[in-house]
């Protein structure tokens, strides 16, 4: 019986580690400061609203982009699938230009694209797993 609140815990971190299919599921949303019909910000770090956003399946993964000019100021962002000719890296790429830079997160969980920064999500799991090997090896 005791082992029973071993496993039940194992197979459930396990369970939600395993992607199911070949498609990711990604948000997808753009903002611009300069587009008169798109003055709705849902799309940038500090207004996302996941709710109130579009996600859809992506072959080769997702994507957060943001584009700023050369004054360092925010011309673009987007999140959406990884495009064709972008390396999957799960990290975040800078890409600069004398007129502009670009930073490309690029990740392959679902939803995974909800910021330009590094996920952690797996680090949420990280204390029920080590309550769990504490308890398995304190029965021992």
């Amino acid at each position: 019986m005791g082992s029973m609140y071993f496993y039940v815990p194992l197979f459930t971190i396990l369970g939600s580690l395993i992607s199911q299919g070949n498609c990711v599921k990604c948000y997808f949303c753009s903002f611009s400061p300069y587009d008169r019909n798109n003055r709705t910000d849902k799309c940038t770090e500090e207004n996302f609203q996941h709710h109130n956003v579009y996600s859809d399946e992506c072959k080769l993964g997702c994507e957060s982009v943001v584009q700023y000019d050369a004054n360092d100021e925010m011309e673009q962002w987007k999140r959406n699938c990884l495009q064709e000719g972008h390396k999957l890296t799960n990290d975040c790429e800078t890409e600069k230009t004398p007129v502009m830079r670009i930073v490309r997160c690029t990740c392959d969980r679902d939803l995974c694209n909800v910021s330009v920064r590094i996920q952690a999500d797996i680090l949420c799991m990280f204390p029920a797993l080590i309550t769990l090997i504490w308890r398995w090896y304190s029965k021992l």
